[in-house]
């Protein structure tokens, strides 16, 4: 029953904890990723393949965003427990999939921001 769920963008140590309380029950490991690994692919930083990315140098994403890897089957009862952790809505999120494993960090949030404007019609 194991299961990855890396954070970005979650600066604070109580934000982390609290994420990682909510996994807990789940079987979910939660690994709070550094800004410097940006640019290395979703799925190293899972530990799920090698791959290094260029040094990730720049500012912050922009917002929170969490990527969920291995853990589809326990979404309907993770996801309500994550918001009330604090990653709610406002937090970006995605499963890791054969489509974005390849991404880095940076372009994954930027694609996940642009289906939400998609979304929202802005």
């Amino acid at each position: 029953m194991a299961g990855t769920i890396l954070l970005f963008g979650f600066d604070d140590l109580p934000a982390v904890l609290a994420v990682s309380a909510a996994a807990e029950p789940f079987g979910a490991e939660v690994v709070s990723v550094a800004r410097r690994d940006y640019g290395r692919p979703v799925a190293a930083l899972a530990g799920l393949e090698g791959g290094s990315g260029a040094p990730y140098a720049g500012g912050p994403l922009g917002g929170r965003m969490m990527v969920l890897c291995g853990l589809e089957d326990r979404l309907p009862a993770l996801l309500p427990a994550l918001a009330g952790a604090g990653a709610g809505p406002e937090c970006l999120k995605a499963v890791l999939t054969d489509r974005n494993r390849g991404w880095s960090a940076l372009r994954l949030f930027q694609e996940l921001s642009r289906e939400r404007r998609a979304l929202s019609g802005k």
